[in-house]
Parts: C-alpha cells; sequence; structure tokens
C-alpha cells in the first residue's frame, strides 16, 4: 500500500494527552473486548455539549434493542475542556459493566 507515492511502513504510534496538564506517562491499554453486552449495564459519559445526551440516548436504545443491553446510566462530566473527574470514573467503573463516551455539538 502507497501513500502519497511512499511505501506505508507500519509503526507503533504515540499517544499524546490533549489536554497539557502532565507529563507523566499515562497506562494505555484498552480493556479486553467483551464477548457479549447481552444482560449488560452500560455507562453512557457525555462531555456536557448540546446534542452529547441525544446522541447517547440513541445509542442506549440501539443497544438495548441490537444487542440486549440490560441497563444504560447516563453521566456527564463537569465541563467538556477537561478530562472526566476521578470520583466520576469511579461511579462509572462501580456500577457499570462497560462504558461508551460520546460527544456533541
Amino acid at each position: 500500500m502507497t501513500v502519497t507515492g511512499r511505501a506505508h511502513v507500519a509503526a507503533r504510534e504515540r499517544l499524546l494527552d490533549p489536554t497539557g496538564d502532565s507529563d507523566l506517562a499515562v497506562d494505555t491499554t484498552l480493556s479486553p473486548r467483551l464477548r457479549s453486552v447481552r444482560g449488560l449495564t452500560v455507562g453512557l459519559l457525555e462531555n456536557a455539549k448540546p446534542n452529547a445526551s441525544v446522541l447517547l440516548s440513541a445509542v442506549a436504545r440501539e443497544l438495548r434493542r441490537a444487542h440486549g443491553v440490560q441497563a444504560s446510566v447516563m453521566y456527564t462530566k463537569s465541563y467538556f475542556g477537561t478530562p472526566a473527574e476521578e470520583s466520576l470514573i469511579q461511579r462509572i467503573l462501580h456500577n457499570c459493566d462497560f462504558a461508551v463516551a460520546g460527544i456533541g455539538d
């Protein structure tokens, strides 16, 4: 495969934190993929921008309809321009089996 006439070479990408809050390394290990979401509770994290909750509500309906998700819980960040607060992350971890984050505008 070529990109702009050059051979494409796979390389390890470096994940940058767009918040610029810290130079500390962050664990970017992904969680294992769930085999099924049937019967589970999804946490929906919206960024407090217009239409984020509308989008995530539609995602929740589709997850229930097509994939058997049992329940959904909507969470809202305090401000769209900052990372989710640790207390909010902990609430999601303790009350939900998996999470979906959405943005709006």
